[in-house]
């Protein structure tokens, strides 16, 4: 039995003894006992779906904080990348050990780069391939670039990355205060036409418009 059926039947039973109840002790009336057995049937369909609520919330919040994780790696990475002599392995093993969601990754990036017989662009290529976040997947190839072309030019893409960052920010904080701006004179507007309309009642009932 699936967690989402075993909730559904719970709160039906529950609902169905809470009448029972109510009709043994008798009292209930009949338009009573027909919105109790509509509330039931709606409470039954909303704790069908109550599993599937729980498991989006926590989805959200694993994707929530393996976003902060990712951009505290990557300034640890342009942090460490940017202290010259650069020691690659060093600046792996940097982010490894600050590391939660991404260990196991890292973990095996650090395996892959102790090993003189394995192609590292080939797992490089796999891990590519296999990660299906699309932030994620960028920084695994700016680690790649690092690795087997030009550390600087990571460093320098994972700060433009940090600057596109900043400028998505800035554009959001803009149309919040655009929309606070509008809300706010809409809401101006209103006030003033409801304090005017409330300061011309007693002259417009004063008023006879019949002869009109």
């Amino acid at each position: 039995m699936s967690l989402r059926v075993f909730f559904l039947i719970g709160a039906f039973l529950t609902g169905v003894a809470v009448i029972l109840t109510d009709l043994i002790i008798g009292e209930i009336t009949q338009q009573e006992l027909l919105m109790k057995i509509s509330a039931v049937i709606v409470f039954s369909c909303f704790a069908f779906y109550i599993p599937t609520l729980f498991r989006i919330i926590k989805k959200s919040g694993e994707n929530s904080k393996k976003r902060k994780e990712l951009r505290f790696l990557k300034k640890i990475f342009v942090m460490c990348g940017s202290i010259k002599p650069v020691d690659y392995m060093q600046v792996v093993n940097a982010m490894y050990e600050r590391a939660e969601c991404y260990k196991q990754d890292l973990e095996n990036i650090m395996d892959i780069l102790r090993k003189s017989n394995i192609d590292k662009e080939e797992f490089f290529s796999e891990l590519l391939i296999s990660t299906r976040d699309i932030d994620s997947k960028l920084f695994y190839e700016k680690l790649f670039i690092g690795f087997l072309y030009d550390f600087d030019l990571a460093i320098r893409s994972i700060e433009g990355d940090f600057l596109q960052e900043k400028r998505a920010y800035a554009r959001f904080i803009k149309k919040r205060i655009n929309l606070i701006h509008i809300v706010g004179v809409t809401g101006l507007f209103v006030a003033m036409t409801i304090l005017l309309m409330y300061m011309l009642k007693p002259w417009l009932n004063s008023m006879n418009f019949s002869q009109f």
